[in-house]
């Protein structure tokens, strides 16, 4: 159904069609999605829909790059006083699980965007997982108190990338099947990461402490 035409700043109609793009995107495969259904269904004209997306790879693209800044602002929470890295990595997770659970069609068109040919939605999914390894790699640094010697960080960089790719797919059977036990689900993620950082060799005493089973 045509929704009522509003008047609204570029900004927040784009938003706007974005969002409605995730609902659609979310619930249909994308060769079944039509540009004139979602300039439609946002009670606006095709020239405005063009005018902000040249065609629906940019739009689809728009979208999930959008979910994915969204995402990452939902799981972007700062560590707890005291709280380990495999709780900062178990309460990650679930905070990912949780923006599922809240947006299930936003979530599942960010999902079927990842692992496209596309080198556009390629650069878009090497772009997020930049983001999320930076940020744990990060929280692994802020450990070891110092700077890292360059193969010990060359080989964190590539387990946390492997372990991303890992996460998500977990996240996405959650999508497919949502009796998956969450808890469940962020146990074995954080567990997995902490399994992988703590068989490097290499790596300072400090970090592979804070990754030992004690530590969990």
């Amino acid at each position: 159904m045509a929704r009522p035409r509003r008047r609204l700043s570029p900004d927040a109609r784009r938003t706007e069609l974005l969002a409605l793009g995730a609902e659609v995107f979310g619930q249909r495969p994308y060769d079944n999605v039509r540009i004139d259904e979602i300039a439609e269904r946002a009670g606006v004209s095709r020239a405005l829909m063009y005018h902000y997306f040249p065609d629906k790879r940019a739009f689809f693209a728009a979208v999930v790059r959008a979910e994915g800044e969204r995402l990452f602002e939902a799981t972007n929470t700062p560590p707890l006083p005291g709280q380990t890295l495999f709780g900062q990595v178990r309460f990650g997770v679930l905070a990912y699980l949780r923006y599922d659970e809240e947006h299930p069609h936003r979530a599942w068109a960010a999902s079927t965007g990842i692992g496209r040919t596309d080198p556009l939605l390629r650069g878009i999914e090497d772009i997020d997982n930049d983001r999320q390894a930076d940020r744990i790699l990060g929280r692994m640094a802020a450990v070891i108190g110092g700077p890292m010697d360059d193969k010990v960080e060359r080989d964190l960089r590539a387990t946390v990338y492997g372990w991303l790719a890992f996460t998500f797919e977990m996240c996405r059977q959650r999508l497919m099947d949502p009796s998956l036990d969450v808890d469940l689900i962020a146990d074995l993620c954080a567990h997995t990461l902490m399994d992988g950082v703590g068989r490097l060799p290499g790596i300072p005493a400090v970090l592979a402490d804070a990754v030992a089973a004690p530590q969990r």
